[in-house]
């Protein structure tokens, strides 16, 4: 009965471990990461130049070298897992991933249920057009359909916009897709009139589908549905020595200007 006690609680810890943090926790999810050589980190491999699939078919991109990076200073290697966008938060929260990397917008809503670096970027939201398009403000989008990622906070305030704000009762239509480049792949084929999606990777697809462009997604004032977004690395809540190695290696990136340069190649790379 000893035996099976000592076996039931140990499988219990263990069970509580790759859950995620805790602050009765004995052994650290650092320690646990440390102990395991990897660094357990989930993406969704469509947001370029952040991530995205390279020649050679791995998952690449700035904030991969970011995560990278994480890892090397953890003395780890980083084991990267591609995703749906709108499950990796739940993977975090569950302990099946150690960080989730995927562009995450840091929000109030979001920070309930993880805990967010500091933004290793500032973005802000993009329409996706055809050359052609009349289409300038977002009081132009009255009457059209605005293809996003399902889950991005571009798509989101499309459809704020069109629940109570600047698009309401304009039969404007918000439509979800998996990525933007599906988004992206349905307006060429007439689905959508318009894609939103961040700044950067906007310009990235644009560059991709010879005929189309990437503008600010702007009001008629000029200023944009809502303030400047800022890009986080996020992790399960009550790790907070894991949350200070990445936010370490962020800051050191940001100050010797490895962020930019990453976010300059991998623009011209995922252009190509």
């Amino acid at each position: 009965m000893k035996n099976f006690l000592t076996l039931s609680l140990a499988a219990l810890l263990c069970c509580a471990l790759l859950a995620g943090c805790g602050k009765k926790q004995t052994v650290s999810r650092l320690d646990a990461i440390k102990a395991a050589g990897k660094i357990v980190v989930y993406t969704n491999p469509e947001f370029p130049p952040y991530e995205y699939l390279g020649a050679n078919g791995q998952v690449v991109g700035a904030e991969i070298d970011l995560v990278n990076a994480i890892a090397e200073e953890l003395g780890v290697k980083a084991e990267i897992v591609s995703a749906e966008f709108d499950s990796i938060i739940g993977t975090v929260i569950t302990g099946k991933a150690d960080m989730g990397a995927s562009g995450f917008t840091i929000t109030e809503e979001r920070a309930k249920s993880v805990d967010f670096s500091i933004p290793f970027v500032r973005s802000v939201q993009y329409l996706i057009l055809p050359e052609n398009s009349p289409i300038k403000t977002v009081e132009d989008l009255a009457g059209k359909k605005v293809g996003g990622q399902q889950g991005t906070t571009g798509l989101m305030m499309i459809e704020n916009s069109i629940r109570d704000g600047l698009l309401k009762d304009t039969g404007a239509v918000a439509k979800a897709f998996n990525n933007a480049p599906d988004a992206t792949v349905a307006m060429v084929s007439g689905q959508v009139d318009a894609v939103v999606i961040d700044e950067l990777v906007a310009l990235s697809l644009a560059k991709k589908n010879p005929g189309y462009k990437a503008i600010p997604m702007v009001k008629a004032d000029g200023k944009g549905l809502e303030e400047p977004e800022e890009f986080g690395i996020i992790i399960a809540k009550g790790c907070p020595e894991l949350l200070e190695v990445i936010n370490k290696v962020i800051d050191e990136c940001r100050m010797n200007g490895s962020m930019e340069a990453w976010k300059a190649d991998h623009e011209a790379k995922s252009a190509q």
